[in-house]
């Protein structure tokens, strides 16, 4: 599914990194959604933490009927005019962590 902030989370390199492992195509999709999912719930984690209250209704009924919309990210910086950097910086930081743990299981 695509959704309005795809841009700013990119999923190639952790694709680039199931690459180095000897994993079947369903397998390596299989973990590709599972971090897909890891990254949305943090954004919308980082989301909801900008956004008041009293918008979360609003935004989550917005979100879920058209997730791909850009005008999300105008209604967000609203709130918060550097949305941007901390969803991408949320994402990278769980990428990150991602990374680390495909590692461990590597050695």
């Amino acid at each position: 599914m695509s959704v309005f902030y795809d841009h700013l989370v990119g999923l190639d390199d952790i694709h680039s990194e199931l690459a180095d492992y000897n994993l079947s195509f369903r397998e390596h999709y299989d973990l590709l959604n599972t971090v897909d999912s890891a990254l949305n719930h943090e954004v919308l984690n980082v989301i909801l933490l900008v956004l008041p209250v009293e918008h979360h209704e609003y935004f989550i009924k917005e979100f879920n009927d058209r997730p791909h919309d850009q005008n999300h990210l105008t209604f967000l910086r609203q709130f918060d005019p550097e949305i941007d950097g901390k969803i991408r910086d949320a994402a990278e930081k769980t990428k990150a962590k991602i990374k680390e743990d495909l590692k461990k299981v590597k050695k």
